[in-house]
This record gives structure tokens, sequence and C-alpha cells, in this order.
């Protein structure tokens, strides 16, 4: 049996009765240094102790062989904070099957950063920036008015700090809870303005949490970008090669798009329906398929401006490259280059059961095509959906 100890703030009194029963009674503990100086009161020398191999995808190679060479022997890991939360577990339980692992909670570093800042959490967004982009922060800004940060050497306070007034959000409010638990627990409070004009040095074990309540951001907070946010391969403001937001709203409302998506957009020009279904559906993986050079680096800017790193940019012409692409559930066709039928044939042969595609046909042409594709398929009339858009904007003369 493994059991997984949660060490909470690395104090054994927080430990429960079962968790400490399970310490002393196990044959080999494995931690870091610091987790094992941290029961070294609880041990005694008839037990083996480790540090985590190096690199730490090893462990379930030499955990396997122990539990194999040792079946009558219970193993410990030690784990900060609460080992189900951005902890351990996921590993675990990738390589072991969940009889094997007993799991004992205790406090993360999440809660009492909180509890330290006295602030309610339950409506908190928790994002672990460790080991990911920055970036990844920018979807989640607009609608999250309280959002607790677990981060790295690259996503260090000032560099938040950065992004927040880059955003516009130069009042946004930031708490730097420092070793929380130990004799050396700071928490300081800054703006994200204060912090830019006075850099500070943090410790590298830290929460950061961000209060942007009242506070404006630049970033949108519903469907329907703005045309002129996108960076474009044309001089003027929101023009260029994009889908508008009038046209984009109707595509991304019929393609509905849910959690774990599997996405393709073909032709995707600068990415105005890319972006913003990758925006708006983070747990989604969207895949923008675009030949054109100028509009792939459009695509590109737009995909860091708005911190969509589940947007995948192909550089390829369609058909040709859409085999080697996940299958997808859902498919939006914004442009063929007059390849239509073959483009329609890989596609909906690519399409998952119960999935939606969705084409947009601009010239006569196209739509010619695509009534001659249908017609050759035999696709029920109960499977399709035809709509069509007609736009009037006013301007100023």
């Amino acid at each position: 049996m493994i059991h997984v100890i949660g060490l909470g703030l690395g104090k054994t009194e927080t430990l429960a009765n079962d968790a400490l029963y399970a310490i002393n009674n196990a044959a080999l503990i494995i931690g870091s240094q610091r987790q094992l100086s941290c029961v070294q009161s609880l041990l005694n020398s008839d037990q083996e102790q480790r540090n985590y191999p190096s690199p730490f995808a090893d462990l379930s190679a030499q955990l396997s062989t122990y539990c194999v060479t040792h079946s009558e022997n219970s193993v410990c890991l030690l784990a900060s904070g609460d080992p189900l939360f951005y902890g351990i577990s996921d590993f675990l339980l990738r390589h072991f099957p969940s009889e094997q692992l007993t799991f004992y909670s205790n406090t993360s570093s999440i809660q009492t950063a909180f509890a330290r800042i006295k602030k309610p959490w339950q409506q908190a967004k928790i994002i672990s920036l460790h080991g990911r982009p920055l970036s990844n922060l920018i979807p989640h800004l607009a609608n999250n008015p309280l959002i607790a940060l677990l981060t790295d050497q690259h996503s260090h306070p000032q560099a938040i700090a950065d992004l927040l007034c880059a955003q516009g959000a130069n009042e946004a409010k930031l708490w730097i809870c420092e070793t929380l638990g130990s004799i050396d627990e700071k928490i300081s409070t800054f703006t994200a303005k204060e912090l830019i004009n006075h850099p500070q040095n943090f410790h590298p074990l830290h929460i950061t949490i961000i209060e942007t309540q009242g506070v404006h951001c630049a970033l949108p907070s519903f469907a329907g970008f703005q045309d002129d946010l996108f960076i474009t391969d044309s001089d003027q403001a929101g023009k260029g090669m994009i889908s508008k937001r009038e046209v984009r709203l109707m595509a991304l409302s019929l393609l509905q798009p849910k959690a774990n998506d599997i996405a393709w957009d073909i032709g995707a020009g600068c990415g105005s329906i890319a972006v913003e279904w990758a925006y708006w559906n983070q747990q989604g993986q969207i895949y923008a398929v675009e030949h054109h050079a100028k509009r792939l680096i459009c695509l590109e800017k737009n995909k860091q401006k708005m911190g969509v790193n589940n947007l995948h940019i192909i550089a390829d012409k369609a058909p040709h490259g859409l085999s080697n692409l996940p299958q997808p559930n859902a498919i939006f066709i914004g442009g063929t280059a007059g390849k239509l039928s073959a483009i329609m044939d890989d596609c909906w042969d690519s399409l998952l059961v119960g999935g939606c595609l969705v084409i947009n046909c601009v010239t006569e042409n196209c739509k010619i095509d695509l009534q001659q594709w249908l017609e050759q398929q035999n696709i029920a009339n109960n499977a399709l959906e035809w709509v069509e858009i007609a736009v009037s904007k006013g301007d100023q003369l």
C-alpha cells in the first residue's frame, strides 16, 4: 500500500491520527529533504528514508519495483500542502491503481493564504502557472474578480504586475504571501502599478492573490470581440482577413463550444474565430490551419495577445496536413482556397459521431460547390441547417 501524506504547512501537529499511524508504520518514507526533516521526530532507525528521484518521473518505476520486492511493506510519500490539490496525486493515479493508494489531505497553501488576508475564497479562481506560460492568466482576468496563483520563476510578482498593467488593470490589488507557516512568513500588499514602480525580491515559496473587483480591464468580458481588437493583414483596424463580429458570433453559437472540445478552424486567416473560440473555451484544444505567411504572423500575434495557449497553429494548406491532427468533434471552415470538395471530404471523414461542422460560404461559387458536395453525400435534411446573414452597419461620412 502507498500512503500519500499531505504535510500542510510542514507542521507535524497538524497531521491527523491516521496519517501519523501511516508514517509510524511505513517501512519506506520518500520525500524532499525539507519534507523528510519535517517528520524526523516521528521516524525510527528501522525506517528507510529516500529523497524523491531526479528526474521525478523515475518515481513510478522505483515504487513499482519496491512494491513487488517488498509486498508486505507499506510506503509513505510526503507531499506539501494537500496532495490532491495541484500535487503529486495526478502523477500517482496515472501510474498506480487507486486501490493501491491512500491519500491524507491537509491544509493547502492557497487556503492558508486566503486566511492570512481574511478573504472568503469560495468564489476565487485558482490557476497554476507552474511550468506554464504567464499569458495563461490573460483569459481569466475580465470575469474573475479574485484569483489565486501558484507560480514559478517565470511568473514572479513583477511579471504578473507587468501583465496586469498591459491589460489596463493598473489598480488591481496583489497580495504576495511568502513562506507561509514559517518563522519568516511575510504578507505584502501592492497595486500592480506600485509593484512595477517599486520592484522587490520575493522568496521563491509564495502565493500571489489578485483582486480586480471594480478595476478597469481592457479584456473582453463577454462573447463578441470588437473587430479592431484583432491584429490583421490590413492597415485599417478591424479590417482584413477576419470573420467579422456578427458572423463570428453566429458561427460560434452554431458550433456550441464545450469543455474538452477538439476543434479545427480551416482557413483560419488572422484568427478571429479560432482566438475567440479558444478564449471562451479554455478547456478545449483548437487547431487553426492557415497557409498565408502574413496571416500566420497575425494569427500568432493574436494568440499571444489574448493568452490562448490552447490554440495550436498549423502552417499548412488544407486539406494537406489534416490527417495529422487529432480527430475533432467540431470544425469550422472559413476558407477553402478553391478546394472545398477535398476539404469537406477530409473533414466529414474525420468528424466524430455527433460532432458539428460549420462552413462559411461568402461567394456564390462556394455555395454552389457546397450544394453539389452535399447532394453527393446523401446527408439527411434534418442534419443540415442553412443560415444566411445580411449585416448593415452605419458609419460617419
